[in-house]
């Protein structure tokens, strides 16, 4: 079996773990705490990911000056795609309000948005981890399904508390699929023949992106409504279990 049909086989494995949370979320009507805590076991994974796996690599290998710089980058290309969103669901709701729309059941939009980009990053990352050995690709895409399985999960969950017709809901589960498997096959066709140096700052840039999701989305989410019960055990639960299965599968 050649390289690149075993990289499609981590993908496909990895956006179908993912999706594994849109049925459940569909099925089940579960309470704000269990979503809560399910988004802060998805940010301990994610912050682990960075810690663990993408950036040591990146500062050993890579230019540093740029290593570093591309990290700030991803941050930044979060932080403006959050902006741009809100501001644009800003003046959709201000239209829906001088047409006489309450506005209350307003779809998180630039929530949504950030998640199906980090998801894209995300494939990416396992793309670019194919590139290095087929055994860090795996590791990658192991690790970022015990985050993005979760994460798909509330997002449908939130999607149906905030009046996201069912329609709506299944593109945005495909979605999830779509944005992991294109991702990942971009990160690895395109880079596969790049030097070790640009594949590491193309990591220190994913990193960025993935760190400030988790803290400027995916954490204040989870507390919107008050943070819930040890929410820093969840947190760090999805850090320690990341770093185990990281260490075991080395």
């Amino acid at each position: 079996m050649n390289d690149f049909v075993l990289v499609v086989s981590i993908a496909g494995l990895a956006a179908g773990l993912t999706y594994l949370g849109v049925p459940a979320a569909e099925r089940f009507d579960v309470p704000h705490r269990l979503v809560s805590g399910a988004l802060q076991f998805a940010a301990g994974i994610i912050t682990a990911l960075v810690a663990v796996t993408l950036m040591p690599p990146a500062i050993r290998n890579g230019p540093y000056v740029l290593t570093v710089l591309a990290f700030f980058v991803g941050g930044v290309l979060y932080v403006l795609l959050e902006h741009y969103t809100k501001q644009a669901q800003a003046e959709r709701m201000a239209a829906a309000e001088a047409l006489g729309a309450t506005g209350s059941n307003e779809i998180s939009l630039g929530l949504f948005a950030g998640i199906l980009v980090d998801l894209f990053v995300d494939g990416v990352v396992i793309g670019i981890g194919a590139t290095l050995s087929l055994l860090t690709g795996l590791v990658m895409a192991l690790g970022m399904a015990l985050s993005t399985a979760p994460l798909a999960f509330v997002t449908i969950a939130m999607a149906r508390r905030q009046g996201m017709s069912a329609e709506h809901r299944r593109l945005l589960g495909w979605m999830f699929v779509a944005s992991l498997m294109a991702g990942a096959l971009l990160g690895y066709l395109v880079l596969q023949g790049q030097s070790l140096e640009l594949r590491m700052v193309l990591v220190a840039l994913a990193s960025g992106f993935l760190i400030t999701t988790v803290v400027q989305g995916i954490i204040p989410e989870a507390n919107r409504e008050g943070e819930p019960g040890f929410a820093g055990v969840l947190y760090i639960g999805g850090l320690s279990l990341y770093a185990l299965l990281s260490l075991a599968l080395q």
